[in-house]
């Protein structure tokens, strides 16, 4: 029986991703704190009528419970005379105080707020997942300080300026919510720098949705990570746009990995300028990598599977491949006598002191070399047509018995 088709598995960058998590970190701490001061709070004396005892323990009364202890008023100058209680309330027609119906003054969710805030309401009925915030951010209790006004503008924003859809909306701040504590003029700046780089609308909507804390950086630090690696890899304005749009999340990592992962490819895998230019180019993420990782896979490569730079500068994707995937299928291949791969007829005026040359390659006929784009398919049984010219089962039982 034929097991289910397996995805190439795409290595994982731990290392970086958890430098770029504590940079985003701290962008994110940086938009609560300004929040916080532009929050005025009224300092409310505490009134000496009320015995300290009684504070303390409504006090405690709150902590554990979050339900607040209120003194009973008594109404005893006429001011429910004239009511009628099967009425509405109004300053006209007070009704007796009933703590009830106010909301809890202490909670550790906001579920006990959100039929007592039209603006949580209003946030659950354009989809944004009140649970995940609270799960994955500690800004919840911010959000009960937010003002309908100011999130509508912010909403409006998204809509006229960015381009969102309405169903779209919910789920971007659900997964950015820190979007909603940031001035509106702050965002707009950040939006207008990208129109002022001759960045199209569908590519401002492209680079906030697929990086979500983009409108959270400001634009001095855009600018001199986009401007850093504008110069490094010697790109023409277009051709930094093009990588932006690919992979907007490259400029939060800092220049200090992608500066050494630029090296080990200058000084230990014998990339040139111009290669190294068109490898960010057609496969930005692959300088979001761990260095490491990548010179191990391309030793193999190079070993192993004799694939020059040239090649690889065509096919990047193979150097942020898991290894064990690509070891399974060059070694399916070699067992069928099929590891020779087409390489790439473009050459360099500079010699690739990398390139491994072979008297079985040389022999081999065109049309029987192994495509680097089939080799790569996601797809396993793709992978057994297309490159081994084989059926998906007979690459499935190598699986297994491997």
């Amino acid at each position: 029986m034929i097991s289910a088709p397996k995805q190439v598995r795409i290595v994982t960058e731990t290392n970086l991703q958890n430098a770029f998590t504590e940079e985003e970190k701290e962008t994110n701490n940086n938009i609560i704190k300004s929040f916080e001061d532009s929050v005025t709070t009224t300092d409310l004396s505490e009134t000496t009528t009320i015995p300290s005892s009684v504070i303390a323990e409504a006090r405690k009364l709150k902590a554990e419970t979050g339900k607040a202890t209120y003194r009973k008023i008594e109404y005893t100058e006429g001011e429910l005379d004239n009511s009628v209680l099967s009425e509405p309330p109004s300053p006209s027609n007070p009704h007796p105080f009933d703590a009830s119906e106010l909301p809890p003054v202490h909670s550790h969710s906001l579920v006990p707020y959100v039929n007592h805030s039209p603006l949580l309401r209003f946030l659950v009925d354009i989809g944004v997942d009140l649970a995940e915030i609270e799960n994955t951010t500690s800004i919840g209790r911010h959000l009960l300080r937010l003002q309908m006004e100011d999130v509508l503008k912010k909403i409006e924003l998204m809509q006229n300026e960015i381009g969102f859809e309405n169903e779209e909306i919910g789920a971007y701040l659900t997964r950015n919510p820190f979007f909603l504590l940031q001035n509106v003029n702050d965002m707009q700046t950040r939006l207008n720098y990208l129109e002022l780089k001759k960045f199209t609308k569908a590519e401002r909507r492209k680079i906030v949705d697929e990086y979500r804390y983009w409108l959270n950086c400001n634009v001095q630090l855009i600018d001199s990570r986009l401007g850093w690696i504008q110069q490094q890899f010697k790109l023409s304005a277009k051709s930094t746009r093009e990588i932006i749009v690919k992979e907007p999340r490259i400029i939060m990592f800092g220049t200090g990995p992608i500066e050494r992962i630029l090296k080990m490819f200058t000084k230990e895998l014998n990339f040139n300028r111009n290669q190294l230019k068109a490898l960010i180019v057609t496969d930005p993420r692959l300088f979001m990598m761990d260095s490491k990782l990548v010179s191990r896979t391309y030793k193999y490569v190079r070993d192993v599977m004799r694939i020059n730079n040239e090649t690889l500068v065509e096919n990047p994707f193979i150097l942020r491949c898991s290894l064990s995937v690509i070891k399974s299928r060059h070694d399916f291949l070699s067992r069928l006598g099929r590891a020779h791969y087409q390489l790439s007829e473009n050459r360099e005026s500079k010699k690739d002191t990398s390139e491994v040359v072979s008297p079985e390659n040389s022999s081999n006929k065109h049309s029987e070399l192994v495509r680097l784009e089939h080799f790569l398919h996601p797809s396993d049984a793709r992978f057994a047509m297309l490159a081994a010219k084989t059926f998906p089962v007979a690459y499935d039982k190598f699986l297994r018995s491997s």
